[in-house]
């Protein structure tokens, strides 16, 4: 977008004086990031992708919720902050809105270190601890059925019957495994209606904290409200064994030294640092659940949109996610002999 673009809605939010500038953010972002700088400050100025979030009105009324909680119970962290443009409403034209920037920050794109998924498990423990009193019906639906996993098995069976004779023979074998591993989502179906229903932040990855310094494992802030959403806490948990436990680049197919079982379990000790006694019973006997099948519908996703001809993720060559499903499967398999 241009320059007078940027100016004209930073404007329906402060007056612009001659410092004003701007920097595209594009990584790791589905959403369009403008970092500006106004009258010696920073901002943020982003627009919400509404093909994937449908309801921004309600994820805007979600941030607002919880940051008003944090702030009222006393949370010691920055906070993710939303300001309101001139007319009073917190989205320009049902899309933008400006957030504030958190200052000294380092994000990464992959765990690093042990010592570093440990330090995100935590700051996400600590987060849930604070919000654990806030009344989890005041949350409304940001994405529609993101974590209907059994509707995502649905999609996979649709799209086995409208796929190309080719891709179906190209991905043979990662079918089979996943047919033949369904039992992992059965596991988690048995008990998923008896989790308790917590407010969640459902997309931690490890840029979406961010850290002190490049050295440090410090963290500052955890932020990407977007998809804070009510469900099981231990999607959350999966997510991050998922991510942060994974030793390859996401679309490697080789198979070997996948998993990292230092990380994993180091990602369990900071998210009981602070919820050991928050968790039930249920809740802590079934974590190695909760990886597991976060892992599986993972690999059913990118499984699907291969056989749909790529529609949902973006790729960068042809076979991207199919290389995708190979390296869940490998990973899940590492964990399997590791964790079962």
């Amino acid at each position: 977008m241009d320059n007078l673009e940027v100016q004209k809605i930073f404007e329906a939010y402060a007056d612009i004086n001659a410092d004003f500038n701007y920097e595209l953010l594009t990584s790791g972002h589905i959403n369009q990031t403008i970092k500006v700088h106004n009258q010696g400050k920073h901002f943020i100025l982003q627009q919400i992708n509404t093909s994937v979030f449908t309801h921004p009105d309600s994820i805007m009324q979600n941030i607002l919720l919880v940051n008003k909680h944090l702030k009222k119970v006393h949370y010691p962290h920055a906070i993710l902050e939303a300001f309101p443009f001139k007319n009073g409403e917190y989205l320009w034209e049902g899309q933008w809105r400006i957030l504030n920037f958190i200052t000294e920050s380092q994000t990464f794109e992959k765990a690093l270190s042990k010592e570093q998924a440990f330090a995100a498990a935590q700051f996400l423990s600590e987060f849930h601890f604070y919000l654990q009193n806030l009344d989890a019906t005041k949350i409304k639906p940001g994405l529609d059925e993101f974590l209907n996993f059994g509707k995502r098995y649905e999609q996979f069976q649709k799209a086995l019957n409208q796929s190309s004779e080719e891709r179906l023979q190209i991905a043979s074998d990662e079918i089979k495994w996943v047919n033949e591993h369904l039992f992992l989502l059965e596991n988690w179906l048995l008990v998923a209606d008896k989790m308790p229903i917590r407010i969640i932040h459902a997309d931690p990855k490890i840029s979406n904290f961010l850290f002190h310094n490049h050295k440090s494992d410090q963290i500052n802030a955890l932020i990407d409200w977007d998809t804070i959403m009510t469900g099981p806490v231990l999607y959350d948990f999966g997510d991050m064994i998922r991510s942060y436990t994974n030793l390859k680049e996401e679309d490697d197919p080789k198979v070997g030294k996948v998993f990292s079982y230092e990380n994993y379990l180091a990602i369990q000790k900071g998210f009981l640092s602070h919820l050991q006694d928050v968790l039930k019973p249920l809740e802590l006997k079934h974590m190695n659940t909760a990886a597991l099948v976060v892992v599986y519908v993972q690999t059913i996703r990118f499984l699907t949109d291969y056989l749909n001809d790529d529609l949902y993720y973006h790729i960068s060559y042809a076979e991207q996610n199919l290389n995708r499903t190979k390296n869940q499967i490998h990973l899940l398999n590492e964990m399997m002999n590791k964790i079962s």
